[in-house]
């Protein structure tokens, strides 16, 4: 072969190669520019945050902080698996568990966490769920971006949303705040109650504590519970959710399907195995296109869609 054609030959292999190495270049450029904004932006794992705590600038493993008051009194131990401090972040707790004392010292409640931040103030940022136990035995489930645990007050507060997870029912605020040594929780602003199966609560400003040993929710703002067939417009609500036994407080309208409506007082609903019967002691008004009638007492089998009214039973039909 003459010098020519291996010089020919030695220019089109790298021609060739020149090609190939800008079209995997241009390859690897498309496939970035394509990945989806979730592969961008989701969220840090436990290991991401861990692997970001480089530039800490302290370390502490087995973190534990005890706050006492004027008296000397124990109020509050923080602990954590790992404690980082950062030059221009806060400080990080990773697993951290935080138990307040009442004033004789004696536990009150205890918040756990995966994460939560110490801020400069003093307070504590817990992040996602956050469970919060009491030393009589009562727990809350709570999920939200941020809440913020006073270490002087000992006060509970977000102003983010949060989900309450309780008793066979899942609960949507637009805030909470509660004070760690009274064991009361308020959900702040509106409020859903999600029962399942087409059930729903709309309230506002829900509290929620536990009295001989049952766990209620109750709110005296107007509240609406709506089913597949009924809507109910009151003003309260007392939740037992041992015994599945609600009270609509205060005048009470139901809306049936067919456009009926019933004017009552202090409803009861009974939700217990499975059932769904509205009962009321006070006097009732019942009309509909073909009916006007008022009695004392009414059970209401909401599921069989039967009414049954007694006592004074006045009606007139067209």
């Amino acid at each position: 072969m003459n010098f020519q054609l291996r010089r020919k030959l030695s220019i089109i292999a790298l021609i060739i190669v020149i090609i190939a190495a800008m079209w995997l270049l241009m390859k690897g450029v498309s496939s970035a520019s394509k990945s989806t904004p979730s592969e961008k932006l989701s969220a840090p794992t436990q290991s991401d945050i861990l692997n970001q705590a480089v530039d800490y600038v302290e370390k502490i493993e087995h973190f534990a902080l005890q706050t006492f008051n004027a008296q000397q009194v124990l109020v509050q131990f923080i602990k954590a698996k790992y404690f980082y401090q950062f030059k221009n972040a806060p400080t990080l707790l990773i697993d951290p568990k935080v138990t307040t004392f009442d004033q004789q010292g004696q536990e009150k409640i205890t918040l756990s966490s995966k994460r939560a931040h110490y801020l400069d103030n003093g307070k504590l940022k817990f992040m996602d769920k956050v469970d919060i136990a009491s030393s009589d035995g009562i727990t809350h489930k709570i999920q939200t971006q941020e809440l913020l645990v006073d270490t002087d007050t000992g006060e509970l507060s977000s102003q983010q949303q949060v989900t309450y997870l309780g008793e066979g029912a899942k609960i949507v605020a637009q805030g909470m705040y509660m004070k760690s040594r009274a064991n009361k929780l308020k959900l702040l602003g509106d409020t859903s109650i999600d029962k399942g199966e087409g059930k729903k609560f709309l309230t506002k400003d829900l509290y929620v504590e536990q009295i001989n040993h049952q766990k209620h929710y109750y709110s005296n703002q107007h509240t609406t519970y709506l089913t597949a067939n009924n809507s109910i417009d009151a003003q309260g609500i007392d939740m037992n959710m041992q015994t599945n036994i609600t009270q609509l407080l205060g005048w009470v309208k139901i809306l049936q399907q067919s456009g009926a409506t019933i004017r009552a007082k202090n409803l009861t609903l009974n939700h217990s195995k499975g059932a769904e019967i509205y009962h009321t002691k006070e006097k009732i008004h019942y009309q509909s296109s073909a009916a006007d009638i008022q009695a004392n007492r009414m059970h209401y089998d909401a599921v069989q869609q039967i009414i049954k009214l007694s006592g004074g039973v006045v009606g007139r039909y067209e």
